[in-house]
């Protein structure tokens, strides 16, 4: 996202939150200037490291494997539950 685009977003964002005037510019410019920093130091993060995965997308990365774990676990009791009821609907008859 270049910095022409973070302008927009932010500029957009702000007018939805009730932002005006000059209050509007300087929380813009603050905006971008941190959101340009942070990816300053992704970079940097992902040159120390290299191994070309930044802080964020480790994170992100994390997220999904618990989240797939927890599928994972949550088709396993969900085909026990199926194999339980079977079982004891052929105990019922």
């Amino acid at each position: 996202m270049s910095e022409l685009d973070l302008y927009a977003k932010y500029l957009d964002l702000g007018v939805r939150l009730g932002r005006s005037g000059e209050d509007l510019a300087t929380w813009v410019e603050d905006k971008v200037r941190q959101d340009m920093e942070r990816r300053q130091t992704d970079r940097k993060g992902k040159e120390e490291r290299g191994d070309g995965v930044t802080k964020a997308e480790e994170m992100e990365l994390q997220k999904l494997r618990e989240e797939m774990e927890l599928q994972k676990h949550r088709e396993e009791w969900s085909y026990k539950n199926i194999e339980k009821k079977w079982r004891y609907k052929g105990r019922k008859k």
